[in-house]
């Protein structure tokens, strides 16, 4: 079973940070975070993977936990726990890959081809963040 933890860096105009994957690894584009390790728990795993990732040093406290989706990645069983950081940072120091873009769920959509549940994460953010209003 393969388990990930992975980050939705979401600003203040509704757009995400995408990781620019060309060159690094499949595929060319994804979110930002890793594989969870023995023992990490999946927020321990999105906390220690941005910061080997992005160089930044997050908390507990600045992260939310969205939801898990359960799926099949490259033939194997596969958990993804999605976890959101709200910022206005305009960039970051993207450490593994070819950088990374700000861009609306449109074009996320189109560029996510190995991730088909875009939408349905959207709809869990703005719930999310619909609560907090």
């Amino acid at each position: 079973m393969i388990k990930k933890a992975l980050l939705i860096l979401l600003n203040s105009n509704g757009e995400i940070f995408l990781q620019d994957r060309s060159g690094h690894r499949p595929p060319p584009w994804g979110f930002f975070g890793g594989s969870i390790e023995a023992g990490e728990s999946p927020q321990e795993a999105v906390l220690r993977e941005t910061e080997e990732e992005l160089n930044i040093k997050l908390s507990g406290s600045d992260v939310e936990f969205v939801g898990r989706f359960d799926s099949q990645f490259e033939g194997e069983d596969s958990e993804r726990y999605f976890f959101l950081y709200q910022t206005d940072r305009e960039t970051f120091e993207v450490l593994e890959g070819a950088g990374g873009k700000w861009m609306d769920f449109e074009e996320a959509e189109k560029r996510l081809v190995a991730f088909d549940r875009l939408l349905d994460l959207q709809q869990m953010i703005n719930q999310l963040m619909g609560k907090k209003n």
